[in-house]
């Protein structure tokens, strides 16, 4: 459990955090414009003419002229009338997004959508500020990884992130002798800010992996809505806990790091203090990746790299040529961070921060959220 005042800003029940864009290593909240990646098809103009009715087509043959008397052997002529073709009916129009929409929370607009969007995968935008289209979902239940909270509908991402977690998972199980991993929330299905939890993990390229060993049975719906994730670290949240934290955990997050394609690998900066603690004067090179951030002390955050087919996404900045360790964590340790103040100097409650609207996002967001959900999902 948390000790009150620790870890308050942003912090969530289950460990699903993310922080203000103010906070270090937190990239700034604006995004680019954008151009909409997905379009809808224009509406083809009706290829077929429509031909007139049998009683028109009756009228408009030709008659005979009086000069020219039809030989009385001749039998009368039989008109056969063309048939009546109907236009096809056109496609329904694609939703429109009315300005008063835009000014709505986008955690509403977003959340409320159970289906991705039609249209080729792409992540669009920025980690805390952006979207997904096109999202495929990863399977609930697979050799080596079971999806918790699926209440929640998030086990949405780009492929990227379908894939890396479908190769990651075997290879922690292998590293740390796990069953597998129990893997927590990725993206909605259309990504968009969601109404608890996170500030990021919008583009389909985040995702939460708990501190615990998947079980040896398939878990049902009530206990992946119950079970608590393991906490790590200790109750001053200055160490790690000794009764919890194993050099299994070590592995596991070593292996999230060494995967191609990830960007960061956050985790609370207890559990960084202890992995320096752990490889002496040297630190590996994929120790630069592994940053302290707020809260994730019962689970890791895994963010990769913009994809190759998402021009729209933004990268976030590297990350400092440092492997993190020693004078680089005074900050996480100060009371700043461990003993925020409750409230402002005057004594009144903060005010909440502005929800992101539809108009804060990048403008394909607005088509990913109108666009036709995808066949088959």
């Amino acid at each position: 459990m948390l000790v009150a005042g620790a870890f308050a800003v942003g912090q969530t029940r289950d460990g699903a955090t993310d922080t203000p864009a103010s906070r270090p290593d937190q990239p700034p909240a604006a995004a680019p414009a954008v151009s909409a990646p997905w379009t809808a098809p224009a509406t083809p103009a009706a290829e077929t003419p429509v031909t007139a009715s049998p009683e028109a087509a009756k009228s408009e043959v030709a008659k005979p002229e009086a000069a020219a008397p039809a030989a009385p052997e001749a039998a009368p002529a039989v008109v056969t009338p063309a048939p009546v073709v109907t236009a096809p009916p056109l496609p329904p129009e694609k939703p429109v997004i009315s300005d008063k929409k835009e000014a709505v929370p986008a955690k509403q607009l977003f959340s409320a959508e159970k289906l991705p969007s039609l249209g080729k995968a792409m992540a669009i935008g920025y980690y805390p500020r952006g979207c997904l289209q096109g999202g495929v979902a990863l399977p609930t239940n697979g050799p080596t990884w079971q999806v918790m909270r699926l209440s929640r509908n998030r086990n949405w991402g780009h492929p990227s992130l379908v894939n890396f977690l479908e190769k990651f998972a075997p290879a922690a199980a292998k590293a740390t002798g796990w069953k597998g991993i129990l893997i927590g929330d990725m993206a909605q299905p259309r990504g968009g800010p969601t109404p608890t939890g996170h500030v990021s993990h919008q583009t389909g390229l985040d995702v939460d992996i708990w501190f615990m060993p998947m079980p040896g049975h398939t878990l049902s719906n009530e206990e992946r809505e119950k079970v608590s994730a393991i906490n790590l670290v200790s109750a001053d949240w200055k160490s790690v806990n000794a009764k919890t934290w194993t050099p299994q955990h070590y592995d596991f997050i070593r292996v999230a790091a060494q995967q191609p394609g990830v960007e960061r690998v956050l985790v609370n900066a207890a559990i960084k203090k202890e992995m320096c603690r752990m490889q002496g004067a040297k630190h590996p090179e994929w120790m630069e990746k592994v940053r302290p951030w707020y809260a994730h002390h019962d689970h890791i955050h895994v963010r990769l790299e913009c994809p190759a087919d998402s021009p729209n996404c933004r990268a976030q900045p590297s990350v400092p040529d440092s492997d993190g360790c020693g004078a680089a964590l005074d900050y996480w340790f100060s009371d700043k961070v461990l003993k925020p103040k409750p409230k402002p100097a005057d004594g009144k409650p903060a005010k909440p921060p502005r929800p992101i609207t539809l108009a804060d996002m990048p403008p394909a967001c607005k088509t990913v959220l109108a666009a036709p959900a995808k066949d088959g999902e």
